[in-house]
């Protein structure tokens, strides 16, 4: 072993054996008619990395117990240098899970294994969403299609009369529009009767 394992500025005490765990996410997606089925590759998993070891002394045990639940508390990564992450993209890893016990009898009593996983940062956030500088693409409309969105909330308060628009029209008194219609009706009426009496007097009543 060239490089003796360091998680962080821990290097690993006592260690008996360290294994790597390679694996990738295949979907087998069937297809009727065809034998076997198409497979889709969605990458590689994260490696996982376990370590276990032994120690002897309580010190010792004290010390690297500390060390690592104070990692493992942490919860966030930290360096990896081993051999059996070379040609790997393995370079910080997450404490996922600390297992311990302790064997009388033994000369080496208290046992330990830790797995570890391959961090992988989250991809930077992006500001352009596809419209341009606030709103991406937007410029690109043209002058003729200017929406003006350079206008604040305030701005546009200022150019809304809202007593304007919260008025209520005068519609005034209707009642003389209406007498004066019903004065027409009237006159009507009356050409109507001087017409039936001079009926009456060229015919007679009829009675």
């Amino acid at each position: 072993m060239n490089i003796h394992p360091m998680i962080g500025d821990l290097e690993v005490p006592g260690l008996q054996r360290i294994g790597a765990d390679q694996n990738r996410r295949i979907v087998d997606i069937p297809v009727p008619g065809l034998e076997g089925g198409l497979s889709q590759d969605l990458g590689a998993e994260s490696v996982i990395i376990v370590i276990e070891g032994s120690l002897a002394k309580d010190e010792a045990r004290d010390g690297f117990l500390e060390s690592v639940r104070e990692m493992y508390d942490a919860a966030e990564p930290v360096d990896f240098v081993a051999d059996i992450v070379t040609a790997t993209e393995v370079f910080e890893i997450l404490i996922e899970s600390i297992r311990v016990q302790e064997v009388a009898g033994t000369d080496s009593p208290f046992l330990y294994q830790l797995k570890l996983r391959q961090y992988v940062p989250p991809p930077e956030p992006t500001t352009d969403n596809g419209f341009g500088e606030g709103f991406p693409g937007l410029d690109d409309l043209g002058p003729d299609l200017d929406l003006g969105l350079d206008i604040d909330a305030g701005n546009l308060f200022d150019m809304m009369e809202i007593p304007d628009l919260l008025s209520i029209p005068d519609f005034g008194d209707p009642s003389p529009p209406l007498a004066t219609a019903l004065d027409g009706v009237k006159k009507s009426m009356g050409a109507l009767d001087a017409a039936s009496s001079a009926l009456e007097s060229l015919f007679g009543s009829g009675s």
